[in-house]
């Protein structure tokens, strides 16, 4: 039996990505975040990039160095930790720009797959 379609405000992008973040969040300690927040702060790069984006966005990249930290700290160099943090803060404004971009359900992709069967028969 299919589940009727949901009609709610929340997509399961939003809801997937609020998870993610309380999630991550709630795991992250306070120290790690603090230590995260004061290095970014003393990175060489990372003032230009950072700056762009707003306060959400930079709450972002914050999390997900610190995660990434947490999971591979131990393993990285200091200029790997930097550089995840570089990338991490120039690709933020591409992916906010995707997600600003509206899209529902019923959108046809440009291009569809046609297979090679698909084209002989």
């Amino acid at each position: 039996m299919k589940n009727p379609p949901d009609t709610a405000a929340i997509t399961r992008r939003t809801f997937a990505l609020s998870a993610a973040a309380a999630a991550t969040g709630a795991l992250i300690p306070a120290q790690a975040l603090a230590h995260a927040h004061a290095h970014a702060q003393n990175g060489p790069q990372q003032p230009s990039a950072m700056s762009k984006l707003s306060p959400e966005a930079q709450a972002e990249v914050e999390m997900k160095v610190a995660a990434i930290f947490r999971k591979y700290g131990s393993k990285l160099s200091e200029e790997q930790k930097a550089d995840i943090r570089r990338i991490l803060a120039e690709n933020q404004d591409g992916l906010e720009k995707m997600r600003a971009y509206a899209l529902s359900n019923s959108d046809q992709p440009a291009t569809v797959f046609r297979s090679l069967r698909e084209r002989e028969g």
